[in-house]
């Protein structure tokens, strides 16, 4: 599949799941894989990333749009290494408690 340097297709096992017409418009509805894309997005807006190769065949892949304000965590290796670190340290239950923050929740932030 032709597709650009920044892609990653992250398996080829394609599964048929049905066939759709043009509709007067020139829309094809994607009822059959919502359902699908929705189990892989969650409760975020469904997106579709479009890709296409010579012989015209095309993938739709779910995608989700990251807000400016938090893409900062994508683009700096060393912070999103720590974010994962401590995601599967709290996933495998190696968690301290320090206690509650509640005396701070009157306090102005700057």
């Amino acid at each position: 599949m032709a597709v650009n340097e920044t892609t990653t297709v992250l398996s080829g096992n394609f599964q048929r799941v049905g066939e759709a017409a043009l509709d007067e418009r020139k829309r094809i509805s994607l009822a059959k894989v919502i359902d699908r894309a929705k189990k892989i997005v969650g409760d975020r807006e469904v997106r579709f990333g479009i890709y296409v190769n010579e012989a015209g065949q095309f993938l739709l892949s779910p995608e989700v749009s990251v807000p400016a304000h938090e893409i900062w965590l994508l683009e700096n290796p060393d912070a999103f290494a720590r974010v994962q670190r401590g995601l599967k340290e709290a996933a495998a239950g190696d968690l301290q408690d320090l206690g509650s923050f509640a005396k701070f929740a009157e306090d102005d932030i700057d």
